[in-house]
């Protein structure tokens, strides 16, 4: 007869691949449902063959209780479903007497032998003489090894799996001790194994072997395996199965070949745990061992550690200028350089992306942490060198201390992201420790950023120019456009504050598209409206997301055709930095914007790694000193002697030279001085809207 089968279990898509299973064994399903209450009131109903039983369900009622009052009523063998394996929870569901567990998740063989066990165990109760040949036949058949002992712990019975699996054959083993019999050692540690035929006869329990367990056959060989043994009872068991009446007469033991398995979870494993590009552990993989190292803090007060959180900079910039494959294999340098910098029992992870999380364990104080994170930076600040291009990146890193009294992981992340966010305000290749006085900045940041996505479209930005004139003649020859933010909460907002998330956020290419485009055609209108006004170029600057967009003098050819603008009337700004990214598109990239007429200039120099041997090779109309380098002009004579130099390159390479940051007469008369022809700054003017600079060219 088949055997009608009730499930209890409150996953849905558990319960009907546990009832098609059921169904292609054999069985029949009489109801599937999700509460104690809905399991008491179908067995009273359908009286089935077995339950399987959920110890986790829906309501207040869990499984054990609710097979509780089943078994005052009714003699039902039960199986536990449980993806909870605890000593706590097994020693509670013990006490209802199950038939066996099942331990989620299970294959098909766990449920088969399982329930074939459960309901032989069963019926035994009940015709133990009739059933006897049913049992040889089944374990006779049964794809898994059957091993059973008397209560001397002797062998009494092998079937023809067991046989094959130990290399023993029945009547060599049959009266032998079953530890010659079954040698078991641990696959790590290869120390021996205690058998678990003798606490099943000490217990009267079902007993699972443990993972990672060996055995070693009659000839040798070692093979991984997996079992239970559970003790057979003379006469039927009652609910209870200390009651009078209920004698073990010995323990059957099930077993199988698992390398098969064992090697189908490892690479499950690996996929659930690691990631698949840098063979890193992954964010799953790195909250597991946060949980242990949060437990160890609680177990010692003084057991310290830290997590780092990285992200890369520049990266996008690198994805979107020299290609996915480059990035990704930028990724892979970089994860073999962290796991250099760590110890071995510290965790290195990627999270996705170019977001990276450490572990440091066992730290003595948070000097331990501030020279790991030191260390990151200083061997990332070095070239990467991939199929013969020098890479460049860095990193922000944040850092948060397990003295901050965590027991939540999500929020230990959440803070360590929050430092990581700090240290990018403070500058590229920085590290911040977690300040929750500082924390709320963070927070007003990502807010800003959120707002800044939709600052285009709500025409909050506003371009700025301040104006660029002839030292000489004090007459004005061209102005730099620069983008302002009026936000409509928090008013004008400077560049410094928004272009920094614009970069990391790709907004950026967004702004600048806009920012190419509004100052072409306003430089059209002065040029259309001018009068007498020297007034005849406007400066643009470029992010270094930018400058490197293969389409660049695509872009701006459209532009000017759009606007109607001569190319001769624009020059783009370029920083060192952007170039000497990836020099050799940059020269590409340049030529064919000085083909279209454009006017270049370099921005900033002297503030990056001025390169002199990739500065002859660009095509650059002109050289601005930084402000820096003219604020130091009249303090000392380094200051006077740096900014000389920078002119006097210049002219030899037959560059203009423009000075950035001009405040003071004095400044202005030492620039004359030095022949330096061009200037801008407060001396001369702030930033002006259009409306005001038409004053000042007309004026």
């Amino acid at each position: 007869m088949t055997a009608n089968i009730l499930i209890v279990e409150d996953e849905s898509i558990v319960a009907q691949d546990i009832k098609m299973t059921l169904e292609e064994l054999g069985y029949k399903v009489c109801e599937i449902v999700d509460s104690g209450e809905l399991a008491i009131e179908n067995a009273m109903k359908f009286k089935p063959n077995l339950i399987l039983m959920d110890i986790r369900l829906i309501g207040e009622m869990d499984g054990i209780e609710a097979s509780t009052i089943i078994n005052q009523s009714l003699n039902i063998p039960i199986v536990y479903l449980t993806a909870h394996g605890d000593e706590q929870t097994l020693a509670k569901a013990k006490l209802t007497s199950p038939f066996g567990y099942l331990i989620k998740p299970f294959v098909e063989q766990d449920l088969r032998i399982i329930l074939e066990i459960a309901l032989y165990k069963h019926e035994i109760q009940k015709e133990l003489i009739e059933q006897k040949q049913w049992l040889s036949t089944i374990l006779a058949s049964i794809g898994d090894g059957v091993l059973t002992t008397d209560t001397n712990q002797n062998i009494t019975y092998l079937n023809p799996t067991a046989e094959k699996l130990t290399g023993w054959t029945l009547s060599e083993a049959k009266g032998k001790p079953v530890t010659e019999v079954l040698k078991l050692i641990h696959e790590t540690t290869r120390q021996p194994l205690s058998c678990p035929i003798k606490q099943v006869l000490e217990d009267h329990q079902l007993i699972n072997l443990p993972s990672h367990t060996l055995l070693i056959k009659k000839d040798g060989q070692e093979i991984a395996i997996g079992d239970n043994a559970a003790p057979i009872y003379e006469y039927p068991q009652t609910p209870s199965p200390s009651q009078n009446g209920d004698q073990c007469t010995g323990v059957v033991l099930v077993f199988r070949d698992i390398t098969d398995y064992k090697i189908v979870t490892q690479k499950l494993h690996r996929q659930a745990f690691y990631d698949s590009l840098t063979n890193l552990p992954n964010r799953r993989w790195f909250q597991e061992r946060l949980i242990d190292a949060i437990e160890r803090v609680k177990r010692n007060s003084d057991y310290l550690f830290a997590v780092l959180f990285l992200d890369l900079d520049r990266f996008k910039a690198i994805n979107d200028s020299l290609g996915h494959l480059m990035g990704d294999r930028l990724l892979q340098e970089v994860s073999r350089c962290l796991i250099r910098l760590v110890r071995s029992f510290d965790t290195v992870a990627r999270f996705g992306g170019d977001e990276f999380a450490i572990l440091l364990e066992n730290i003595h104080s948070r000097e331990d942490a501030i020279n790991v994170a030191e260390r990151i930076n200083d061997n990332l600040n070095a070239p990467f060198i991939i199929d013969g291009k020098e890479i460049f990146t860095n990193s922000s890193i944040g850092i948060v201390l397990s003295s901050n009294g965590y027991f939540s992981i999500d929020n230990l992340i959440r803070d360590a992201d929050i430092a990581m966010y700090r240290a990018k305000a403070k500058g590229r290749g920085c590290y911040a420790i977690f300040d929750p006085i500082v924390a709320q900045e963070v927070i007003s940041a990502s807010r800003l950023e959120n707002d800044l996505k939709r600052a285009i479209e709500k025409e909050e930005l506003r371009v700025y120019y301040q104006p660029i004139f002839d030292l000489e003649t004090q007459t004005i020859q061209g102005v730099e456009a620069l983008v302002r933010w009026q936000h409509p909460q928090q008013g004008l907002i400077s560049p410094q504050l928004f272009i920094p998330i614009a970069e990391e956020t790709g907004y950026i290419l967004a702004i600048d598209n806009w920012v190419l485009e509004t100052a072409c055609h306003q430089m059209k209108q002065w040029l259309i409206l001018r009068e007498n006004s020297t007034l005849s170029k406007v400066s643009i600057n470029l992010s270094s997301y930018q400058c490197l967009q293969k389409n660049l003098s695509q872009k701006l050819s459209n532009i000017l055709s759009k606007t109607g603008l001569n190319p001769s009337n624009i020059t783009l700004e370029i920083t060192e930095t952007a170039l000497i990214k990836d020099p050799n598109s940059a020269i590409i990239i340049l030529n064919e914007l000085k083909d279209l007429g454009i006017t270049l200039s370099l921005d900033d120099f002297g503030t990056g790694y001025s390169s002199l041997s990739y500065l002859h090779s660009f095509p650059v109309d002109i050289l601005k000193i930084d402000r820096s380098f003219i604020n130091n002009l009249t303090k000392n004579k380094e200051g006077l002697e740096i900014v000389k130099t920078i002119i006097n390159l210049g002219k030899n390479l037959n560059m203009d030279i423009v000075a950035e940051g001009i405040e003071t007469n004095e400044q202005l008369e030492l620039l004359k001085q030095l022949n330096c022809q061009y200037g801008q700054g407060y001396f001369f003017s702030r930033p002006l809207p259009p409306n005001e600079i038409n004053h000042l060219i007309n004026g």
